[in-house]
Protein backbone atom coordinates (compact mmCIF):
# COMPACT_ATOMS: atom_id res chain seq x y z
CA UNK A 1 0.00 0.00 0.00
CA UNK A 2 1.37 3.42 -0.93
CA UNK A 3 1.29 6.17 1.66
CA UNK A 4 0.71 9.85 0.94
CA UNK A 5 4.35 10.48 1.75
CA UNK A 6 5.52 7.92 -0.78
CA UNK A 7 3.61 9.56 -3.62
CA UNK A 8 4.92 13.08 -2.88
CA UNK A 9 8.18 14.36 -4.35
CA UNK A 10 10.92 14.67 -1.78
CA UNK A 11 12.05 18.24 -1.31
CA UNK A 12 15.81 17.70 -1.01
CA UNK A 13 18.26 20.45 -0.09
CA UNK A 14 19.13 23.65 -1.95
CA UNK A 15 22.29 23.47 -4.04
CA UNK A 16 24.61 26.39 -3.45
CA UNK A 17 24.57 28.67 -6.48
CA UNK A 18 21.95 26.67 -8.42
CA UNK A 19 18.82 28.58 -9.39
CA UNK A 20 15.52 27.39 -10.79
CA UNK A 21 14.49 29.00 -14.05
CA UNK A 22 11.83 31.68 -13.47
CA UNK A 23 9.66 33.99 -15.61
CA UNK A 24 11.16 37.40 -16.46
CA UNK A 25 10.94 39.85 -13.58
CA UNK A 26 10.81 37.16 -10.88
CA UNK A 27 13.64 36.09 -8.63
CA UNK A 28 14.71 32.52 -9.52
CA UNK A 29 14.11 29.89 -6.85
CA UNK A 30 17.02 27.93 -5.40
CA UNK A 31 17.19 24.49 -7.03
CA UNK A 32 17.07 21.36 -4.95
CA UNK A 33 19.51 18.50 -4.82
CA UNK A 34 18.19 15.28 -6.28
CA UNK A 35 17.23 12.91 -3.43
CA UNK A 36 19.82 10.13 -3.33
CA UNK A 37 18.86 6.46 -3.20
CA UNK A 38 20.26 5.06 0.04
CA UNK A 39 22.66 2.15 0.19
CA UNK A 40 24.71 0.90 -2.71
CA UNK A 41 27.99 -0.99 -2.82
CA UNK A 42 31.53 0.36 -3.05
CA UNK A 43 32.63 1.02 -6.63
CA UNK A 44 29.49 -0.37 -8.32
CA UNK A 45 26.82 1.60 -6.44
CA UNK A 46 23.34 0.26 -7.23
CA UNK A 47 24.38 -1.63 -10.36
CA UNK A 48 23.17 -5.03 -9.12
CA UNK A 49 19.51 -4.15 -8.34
CA UNK A 50 19.36 -1.77 -11.31
CA UNK A 51 20.51 -4.39 -13.83
CA UNK A 52 18.63 -7.26 -12.19
CA UNK A 53 15.21 -5.55 -12.23
CA UNK A 54 15.45 -2.10 -13.76
CA UNK A 55 11.72 -1.31 -13.75
CA UNK A 56 11.08 -2.66 -10.27
CA UNK A 57 14.11 -0.91 -8.80
CA UNK A 58 13.18 2.47 -10.27
CA UNK A 59 9.51 2.17 -9.33
CA UNK A 60 10.30 1.28 -5.71
CA UNK A 61 12.74 4.15 -5.34
CA UNK A 62 10.46 6.73 -6.93
CA UNK A 63 7.51 5.67 -4.77
CA UNK A 64 9.74 6.21 -1.74
CA UNK A 65 11.63 9.36 -2.79
CA UNK A 66 9.39 11.14 -5.29
CA UNK A 67 9.45 12.13 -8.93
CA UNK A 68 13.21 12.76 -9.15
CA UNK A 69 16.20 10.98 -7.62
CA UNK A 70 19.82 10.06 -8.19
CA UNK A 71 21.98 6.97 -7.75
CA UNK A 72 25.23 5.55 -9.07
CA UNK A 73 25.76 2.60 -11.41
CA UNK A 74 29.48 1.77 -11.45
CA UNK A 75 31.14 5.01 -12.55
CA UNK A 76 27.99 6.69 -13.86
CA UNK A 77 25.84 9.11 -11.88
CA UNK A 78 22.21 8.69 -12.87
CA UNK A 79 19.40 11.25 -12.55
CA UNK A 80 16.07 9.44 -12.85
CA UNK A 81 12.71 11.16 -13.39
CA UNK A 82 9.29 9.50 -13.13
CA UNK A 83 5.85 11.04 -13.65
CA UNK A 84 4.05 13.11 -16.30
CA UNK A 85 5.32 16.53 -15.16
CA UNK A 86 9.01 15.64 -15.05
CA UNK A 87 8.75 13.29 -18.07
CA UNK A 88 7.47 16.20 -20.16
CA UNK A 89 10.18 18.50 -18.81
CA UNK A 90 12.91 16.07 -19.87
CA UNK A 91 11.40 15.23 -23.25
CA UNK A 92 10.94 18.90 -24.12
CA UNK A 93 14.49 19.99 -23.28
CA UNK A 94 16.66 20.95 -26.22
CA UNK A 95 19.27 18.60 -27.56
CA UNK A 96 21.88 21.15 -26.53
CA UNK A 97 20.81 20.56 -22.90
CA UNK A 98 20.19 16.81 -23.01
CA UNK A 99 22.43 15.02 -25.49
CA UNK A 100 21.34 11.78 -27.18
CA UNK A 101 24.70 11.04 -28.78
CA UNK A 102 26.05 8.78 -26.02
CA UNK A 103 23.72 6.10 -27.35
CA UNK A 104 24.37 7.33 -30.88
CA UNK A 105 28.05 6.44 -30.74
CA UNK A 106 27.15 2.81 -30.07
CA UNK A 107 24.48 2.88 -32.78
CA UNK A 108 27.04 4.28 -35.22
CA UNK A 109 29.13 1.14 -34.87
CA UNK A 110 26.03 -1.03 -35.34
CA UNK A 111 24.45 0.78 -38.30
CA UNK A 112 27.29 2.82 -39.71
CA UNK A 113 28.65 6.32 -39.00
CA UNK A 114 26.42 9.38 -39.25
CA UNK A 115 23.21 7.30 -39.27
CA UNK A 116 20.28 8.11 -36.97
CA UNK A 117 21.43 9.12 -33.47
CA UNK A 118 25.11 9.01 -34.48
CA UNK A 119 24.47 11.89 -36.89
CA UNK A 120 24.43 15.59 -36.00
CA UNK A 121 20.93 16.90 -35.29
CA UNK A 122 20.55 18.60 -38.69
CA UNK A 123 21.65 15.45 -40.53
CA UNK A 124 19.32 13.25 -38.46
CA UNK A 125 16.44 15.65 -39.16
CA UNK A 126 17.15 15.35 -42.89
CA UNK A 127 17.21 11.56 -42.59
CA UNK A 128 13.86 11.63 -40.81
CA UNK A 129 12.40 13.78 -43.59
CA UNK A 130 13.33 11.07 -46.07
CA UNK A 131 11.17 8.61 -44.12
CA UNK A 132 8.12 10.85 -43.84
CA UNK A 133 6.57 10.04 -47.27
CA UNK A 134 6.20 6.40 -46.14
CA UNK A 135 4.28 7.54 -43.04
CA UNK A 136 1.87 10.05 -44.59
CA UNK A 137 -1.87 9.44 -44.86
CA UNK A 138 -1.97 8.36 -48.49
CA UNK A 139 0.85 5.86 -47.98
CA UNK A 140 -0.74 4.53 -44.78
CA UNK A 141 -3.90 3.75 -46.74
CA UNK A 142 -1.89 1.44 -48.97
CA UNK A 143 0.01 0.02 -45.99
CA UNK A 144 -3.26 -1.07 -44.33
CA UNK A 145 -4.10 -3.30 -47.29
CA UNK A 146 -0.53 -4.62 -47.57
CA UNK A 147 -0.31 -5.45 -43.85
CA UNK A 148 -3.57 -7.40 -43.88
CA UNK A 149 -2.47 -9.38 -46.93
CA UNK A 150 0.89 -10.16 -45.32
CA UNK A 151 -0.80 -11.49 -42.17
CA UNK A 152 -3.30 -13.52 -44.20
CA UNK A 153 -0.57 -15.09 -46.36
CA UNK A 154 1.62 -15.84 -43.35
CA UNK A 155 -1.12 -17.60 -41.39
CA UNK A 156 -2.49 -19.44 -44.44
CA UNK A 157 0.22 -22.09 -43.94
CA UNK A 158 -0.71 -22.81 -40.31
CA UNK A 159 -3.24 -25.49 -41.21
CA UNK A 160 -6.34 -26.44 -39.22
CA UNK A 161 -4.65 -26.59 -35.82
CA UNK A 162 -1.23 -26.61 -34.25
CA UNK A 163 1.24 -24.72 -32.05
CA UNK A 164 3.37 -21.67 -32.83
CA UNK A 165 5.82 -19.56 -30.87
CA UNK A 166 4.04 -16.24 -30.40
CA UNK A 167 7.18 -14.10 -30.34
CA UNK A 168 8.67 -15.71 -33.46
CA UNK A 169 5.41 -15.47 -35.41
CA UNK A 170 4.86 -11.82 -34.54
CA UNK A 171 8.48 -10.91 -35.31
CA UNK A 172 8.29 -12.59 -38.71
CA UNK A 173 4.94 -11.01 -39.60
CA UNK A 174 6.08 -7.53 -38.60
CA UNK A 175 9.33 -8.01 -40.53
CA UNK A 176 7.34 -8.90 -43.63
CA UNK A 177 5.11 -5.87 -43.09
CA UNK A 178 7.98 -3.41 -42.62
CA UNK A 179 10.00 -4.71 -45.57
CA UNK A 180 6.96 -4.71 -47.89
CA UNK A 181 5.89 -1.22 -46.80
CA UNK A 182 9.26 0.56 -46.45
CA UNK A 183 11.28 -1.08 -49.24
CA UNK A 184 8.98 -3.07 -51.52
CA UNK A 185 7.37 -6.47 -52.12
CA UNK A 186 10.34 -7.90 -54.02
CA UNK A 187 12.67 -7.34 -51.10
CA UNK A 188 10.00 -8.39 -48.61
CA UNK A 189 9.34 -11.72 -50.31
CA UNK A 190 13.02 -12.51 -50.82
CA UNK A 191 14.46 -11.42 -47.47
CA UNK A 192 11.60 -10.53 -45.09
CA UNK A 193 11.51 -13.66 -42.90
CA UNK A 194 15.32 -13.56 -42.51
CA UNK A 195 15.28 -9.99 -41.22
CA UNK A 196 14.46 -10.78 -37.54
CA UNK A 197 17.46 -13.10 -37.15
CA UNK A 198 19.80 -10.59 -38.81
CA UNK A 199 18.49 -7.70 -36.74
CA UNK A 200 18.77 -9.91 -33.66
CA UNK A 201 22.55 -10.04 -34.13
CA UNK A 202 22.63 -6.23 -34.23
CA UNK A 203 20.51 -6.01 -31.07
CA UNK A 204 22.68 -8.49 -29.14
CA UNK A 205 25.82 -6.60 -30.06
CA UNK A 206 24.25 -3.32 -29.01
CA UNK A 207 23.39 -4.74 -25.59
CA UNK A 208 26.90 -6.14 -25.06
CA UNK A 209 28.45 -2.81 -26.10
CA UNK A 210 27.16 -1.18 -22.90
CA UNK A 211 29.56 -3.43 -20.97
CA UNK A 212 32.36 -4.20 -23.43
CA UNK A 213 34.02 -1.98 -26.04
CA UNK A 214 32.01 -2.46 -29.28
CA UNK A 215 35.26 -2.81 -31.24
CA UNK A 216 36.54 -5.72 -29.14
CA UNK A 217 37.22 -9.02 -31.01
CA UNK A 218 34.13 -10.83 -29.69
CA UNK A 219 32.09 -13.45 -31.59
CA UNK A 220 28.88 -11.43 -31.11
CA UNK A 221 30.52 -8.39 -32.74
CA UNK A 222 31.70 -10.51 -35.67
CA UNK A 223 28.13 -11.79 -36.08
CA UNK A 224 26.93 -8.17 -35.95
CA UNK A 225 29.27 -7.16 -38.74
CA UNK A 226 28.34 -10.14 -40.92
CA UNK A 227 24.61 -9.49 -40.38
CA UNK A 228 24.96 -5.83 -41.31
CA UNK A 229 26.94 -6.72 -44.42
CA UNK A 230 24.33 -9.33 -45.41
CA UNK A 231 21.53 -6.79 -45.05
CA UNK A 232 23.52 -4.09 -46.84
CA UNK A 233 24.26 -6.41 -49.79
CA UNK A 234 20.62 -7.55 -50.05
CA UNK A 235 19.33 -3.97 -49.96
CA UNK A 236 21.73 -2.74 -52.63
CA UNK A 237 20.93 -5.73 -54.84
CA UNK A 238 17.14 -5.96 -54.44
CA UNK A 239 15.85 -2.54 -53.34
CA UNK A 240 16.62 -0.50 -56.49
CA UNK A 241 13.45 -0.36 -58.58
CA UNK A 242 11.39 -2.08 -55.87
CA UNK A 243 8.54 0.05 -54.59
CA UNK A 244 5.72 -0.47 -52.07
CA UNK A 245 2.11 -0.48 -53.21
CA UNK A 246 0.95 3.01 -54.18
CA UNK A 247 4.45 4.56 -54.27
CA UNK A 248 5.44 6.34 -57.50
CA UNK A 249 9.14 5.55 -57.04
CA UNK A 250 11.41 3.12 -55.28
CA UNK A 251 12.28 4.53 -51.81
CA UNK A 252 15.86 3.33 -52.27
CA UNK A 253 16.09 5.08 -55.65
CA UNK A 254 14.87 8.28 -53.97
CA UNK A 255 17.64 7.99 -51.38
CA UNK A 256 20.35 7.46 -54.00
CA UNK A 257 19.12 10.21 -56.33
CA UNK A 258 17.86 7.93 -59.09
CA UNK A 259 14.32 9.21 -58.46
CA UNK A 260 13.19 12.79 -57.74
CA UNK A 261 13.95 14.10 -54.24
CA UNK A 262 14.47 17.46 -52.54
CA UNK A 263 17.20 15.96 -50.34
CA UNK A 264 20.83 15.42 -51.47
CA UNK A 265 21.58 11.99 -52.90
CA UNK A 266 23.32 9.38 -50.77
CA UNK A 267 25.78 6.81 -52.01
CA UNK A 268 24.52 3.23 -52.05
CA UNK A 269 26.28 2.18 -48.83
CA UNK A 270 24.99 5.15 -46.83
CA UNK A 271 21.49 4.63 -48.23
CA UNK A 272 21.59 0.94 -47.28
CA UNK A 273 22.80 1.77 -43.75
CA UNK A 274 19.94 4.23 -43.35
CA UNK A 275 17.42 1.61 -44.51
CA UNK A 276 18.86 -0.89 -42.00
CA UNK A 277 18.38 1.67 -39.21
CA UNK A 278 14.77 2.20 -40.35
CA UNK A 279 14.12 -1.54 -40.40
CA UNK A 280 15.60 -1.97 -36.92
CA UNK A 281 13.57 0.87 -35.44
CA UNK A 282 10.34 -0.19 -37.15
CA UNK A 283 10.57 -3.94 -36.75
CA UNK A 284 12.01 -4.38 -33.26
CA UNK A 285 9.67 -1.96 -31.50
CA UNK A 286 6.61 -3.11 -33.44
CA UNK A 287 7.36 -6.78 -32.87
CA UNK A 288 7.66 -6.33 -29.08
CA UNK A 289 4.49 -4.21 -29.05
CA UNK A 290 2.60 -6.84 -31.02
CA UNK A 291 3.93 -9.76 -28.98
CA UNK A 292 2.95 -8.20 -25.64
CA UNK A 293 -0.46 -7.21 -27.01
CA UNK A 294 -1.13 -10.87 -27.79
CA UNK A 295 0.59 -12.37 -24.74
CA UNK A 296 -1.33 -10.22 -22.26
CA UNK A 297 -4.60 -10.81 -24.10
CA UNK A 298 -4.11 -14.59 -24.04
CA UNK A 299 -3.12 -14.46 -20.37
CA UNK A 300 -6.56 -12.91 -19.81
CA UNK A 301 -8.75 -14.96 -22.18
CA UNK A 302 -11.96 -13.41 -20.84
CA UNK A 303 -11.20 -10.54 -23.24
CA UNK A 304 -11.08 -12.72 -26.34
CA UNK A 305 -14.88 -12.85 -26.92
CA UNK A 306 -15.05 -9.05 -26.65
CA UNK A 307 -12.43 -8.59 -29.35
CA UNK A 308 -13.75 -11.32 -31.63
CA UNK A 309 -17.23 -9.81 -31.47
CA UNK A 310 -15.83 -6.39 -32.39
CA UNK A 311 -14.00 -7.88 -35.39
CA UNK A 312 -17.07 -9.72 -36.62
CA UNK A 313 -19.25 -6.60 -36.38
CA UNK A 314 -16.74 -4.41 -38.21
CA UNK A 315 -16.03 -6.85 -41.05
CA UNK A 316 -19.69 -7.67 -41.68
CA UNK A 317 -20.14 -4.47 -43.68
CA UNK A 318 -16.49 -3.76 -44.60
CA UNK A 319 -14.77 -6.94 -45.77
CA UNK A 320 -11.44 -5.26 -46.61
CA UNK A 321 -8.94 -3.51 -44.34
CA UNK A 322 -8.54 0.28 -44.36
CA UNK A 323 -7.18 2.91 -41.97
CA UNK A 324 -10.74 4.00 -41.17
CA UNK A 325 -11.77 0.44 -40.27
CA UNK A 326 -8.66 -0.06 -38.12
CA UNK A 327 -9.42 3.19 -36.33
CA UNK A 328 -12.84 1.81 -35.33
CA UNK A 329 -11.27 -1.19 -33.54
CA UNK A 330 -11.64 0.53 -30.19
CA UNK A 331 -11.52 -2.53 -27.94
CA UNK A 332 -8.44 -3.92 -29.67
CA UNK A 333 -6.96 -0.45 -29.34
CA UNK A 334 -7.60 -0.53 -25.59
CA UNK A 335 -5.74 -3.85 -25.31
CA UNK A 336 -2.85 -2.33 -27.24
CA UNK A 337 -2.76 0.69 -24.93
CA UNK A 338 -2.61 -1.66 -21.95
CA UNK A 339 0.32 -3.52 -23.56
CA UNK A 340 2.06 -0.18 -24.15
CA UNK A 341 1.46 0.77 -20.53
CA UNK A 342 2.70 -2.44 -18.94
CA UNK A 343 5.44 -3.39 -21.42
CA UNK A 344 6.48 -0.36 -23.50
CA UNK A 345 9.03 -1.05 -26.23
CA UNK A 346 11.19 1.80 -24.92
CA UNK A 347 12.42 0.35 -21.63
CA UNK A 348 14.36 3.52 -20.82
CA UNK A 349 14.77 6.86 -22.56
CA UNK A 350 18.37 7.97 -21.93
CA UNK A 351 19.98 11.39 -22.26
CA UNK A 352 23.21 12.96 -21.02
CA UNK A 353 23.23 16.34 -19.31
CA UNK A 354 25.42 18.43 -21.62
CA UNK A 355 25.73 21.18 -19.00
CA UNK A 356 24.55 21.96 -15.49
CA UNK A 357 20.76 22.00 -15.65
CA UNK A 358 17.73 22.67 -13.50
CA UNK A 359 14.82 20.38 -14.41
CA UNK A 360 11.54 21.17 -12.67
CA UNK A 361 13.44 22.61 -9.73
CA UNK A 362 16.02 19.82 -9.44
CA UNK A 363 19.71 20.49 -10.05
CA UNK A 364 21.22 18.03 -12.55
CA UNK A 365 25.01 18.35 -12.86
CA UNK A 366 26.75 18.18 -16.20
CA UNK A 367 27.62 14.63 -17.26
CA UNK A 368 24.80 12.89 -15.37
CA UNK A 369 22.94 10.19 -17.27
CA UNK A 370 19.30 11.36 -17.32
CA UNK A 371 16.80 8.51 -17.45
CA UNK A 372 13.08 8.16 -17.98
CA UNK A 373 11.58 4.71 -17.49
CA UNK A 374 8.16 4.51 -19.17
CA UNK A 375 7.22 1.18 -17.55
CA UNK A 376 7.89 2.58 -14.05
CA UNK A 377 6.03 5.80 -14.77
CA UNK A 378 3.08 3.81 -16.15
CA UNK A 379 2.79 1.96 -12.83
CA UNK A 380 2.36 4.98 -10.58
CA UNK A 381 -0.80 4.33 -8.53
CA UNK A 382 -1.94 7.94 -8.51
CA UNK A 383 -2.08 7.82 -12.33
CA UNK A 384 -3.45 4.34 -13.00
CA UNK A 385 -5.87 2.57 -10.67
CA UNK A 386 -4.56 -0.83 -9.54
CA UNK A 387 -1.58 -0.36 -11.88
CA UNK A 388 -0.30 -3.96 -11.91
CA UNK A 389 -3.68 -5.24 -13.11
CA UNK A 390 -4.38 -5.86 -16.78
CA UNK A 391 -7.47 -3.72 -17.35
CA UNK A 392 -8.25 -2.46 -20.88
CA UNK A 393 -11.44 -0.91 -19.48
CA UNK A 394 -9.30 1.86 -17.96
CA UNK A 395 -9.33 3.52 -21.41
CA UNK A 396 -13.13 3.57 -21.84
CA UNK A 397 -14.97 6.91 -21.96
CA UNK A 398 -15.56 8.07 -18.42
CA UNK A 399 -12.30 6.62 -17.11
CA UNK A 400 -9.70 7.41 -19.80
CA UNK A 401 -6.79 7.12 -17.42
CA UNK A 402 -4.39 7.67 -20.31
CA UNK A 403 -5.66 11.19 -20.92
CA UNK A 404 -4.01 14.12 -19.24
CA UNK A 405 -1.70 17.06 -19.79
CA UNK A 406 1.11 16.12 -19.85
CA UNK A 407 0.27 12.63 -21.06
CA UNK A 408 0.87 9.85 -18.52
CA UNK A 409 1.75 7.42 -21.35
CA UNK A 410 5.21 7.78 -22.91
CA UNK A 411 5.64 4.34 -24.48
CA UNK A 412 6.47 6.07 -27.78
CA UNK A 413 8.52 8.86 -26.16
CA UNK A 414 7.27 12.40 -26.89
CA UNK A 415 8.24 16.06 -26.65
CA UNK A 416 10.95 17.12 -29.09
CA UNK A 417 11.70 13.56 -30.23
CA UNK A 418 8.44 11.60 -30.58
CA UNK A 419 8.52 8.26 -32.35
CA UNK A 420 7.95 8.98 -36.03
CA UNK A 421 6.67 5.47 -36.61
CA UNK A 422 4.06 5.33 -33.84
CA UNK A 423 1.09 5.27 -36.24
CA UNK A 424 2.87 2.73 -38.44
CA UNK A 425 3.47 0.43 -35.44
CA UNK A 426 -0.11 0.76 -34.24
CA UNK A 427 -1.44 -0.03 -37.70
CA UNK A 428 0.82 -3.08 -38.03
CA UNK A 429 -0.20 -4.50 -34.64
CA UNK A 430 -3.90 -3.89 -35.27
CA UNK A 431 -3.67 -5.45 -38.74
CA UNK A 432 -1.87 -8.52 -37.43
CA UNK A 433 -4.21 -9.22 -34.53
CA UNK A 434 -7.31 -8.39 -36.54
CA UNK A 435 -6.46 -11.18 -38.99
CA UNK A 436 -5.49 -13.67 -36.27
CA UNK A 437 -8.53 -13.00 -34.06
CA UNK A 438 -10.94 -13.39 -36.97
CA UNK A 439 -9.33 -16.64 -38.12
CA UNK A 440 -8.30 -18.67 -35.07
CA UNK A 441 -9.25 -19.73 -31.58
CA UNK A 442 -6.17 -19.31 -29.40
CA UNK A 443 -4.80 -20.32 -26.01
CA UNK A 444 -1.41 -20.16 -24.30
CA UNK A 445 0.31 -23.47 -23.65
CA UNK A 446 1.83 -21.97 -20.47
CA UNK A 447 0.21 -18.76 -19.13
CA UNK A 448 3.25 -18.04 -16.96
CA UNK A 449 4.99 -15.61 -19.30
CA UNK A 450 8.15 -13.86 -18.14
CA UNK A 451 10.13 -10.97 -19.57
CA UNK A 452 13.23 -11.71 -21.68
CA UNK A 453 16.43 -9.91 -20.76
CA UNK A 454 16.92 -8.16 -24.08
CA UNK A 455 17.10 -4.50 -24.99
CA UNK A 456 13.38 -4.27 -25.88
CA UNK A 457 12.30 -6.84 -23.22
CA UNK A 458 9.85 -9.03 -25.24
CA UNK A 459 8.10 -12.06 -23.74
CA UNK A 460 10.62 -14.78 -22.97
CA UNK A 461 10.72 -17.66 -25.42
CA UNK A 462 9.39 -20.24 -25.86
CA UNK A 463 6.00 -18.53 -25.70
CA UNK A 464 3.83 -21.22 -27.25
CA UNK A 465 0.26 -20.72 -28.43
CA UNK A 466 -2.21 -23.41 -29.50
CA UNK A 467 -4.45 -22.39 -32.38
CA UNK A 468 -7.46 -23.90 -34.12
CA UNK A 469 -8.73 -22.47 -37.37
CA UNK A 470 -12.40 -21.54 -37.33
CA UNK A 471 -14.53 -23.23 -39.97
CA UNK A 472 -17.13 -20.49 -40.32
Amino acid sequence: MTTDRASRPAQGCPVHGARREAPPGQEPEAARELPRVPGGRPLIGHAVPFLRDLVGFLLRQHLALGEALTFRVAGTEVASFCGPRVNAAVLNRSHEDLDRRALGRRLGIVFGPRVAFDAPEDVMAAQNRRLLPALQREAMGHHAVTMARVAERYTADWGAHGTVDLVTAVREMTALMTTHCLIGPGFGQAVGVRVPALLGHLETALMVSFAIDPRAPLPCYRRRDRARETLRHAIKELAPGDRPSGFPHSPFDVLTGKAPSEEPALDADDAADLVIAWLYAANETTAVYGAWTGALLLQHPEWLPVLVEEQEELFTDSPSASPRLLHRMHRLGHCMLEAERLHPSAVVIPRTAARDLVIEGYAVPRGHLVLLCPAASHRLPHLFRDPERYDPDRYLPGREEHHGTPSPLIGFSGGRAPCLGMSFAQMAVKSLWSVVLRTFDLELVDPGIRVARRSFMPPRQPCLVRYRRRTS
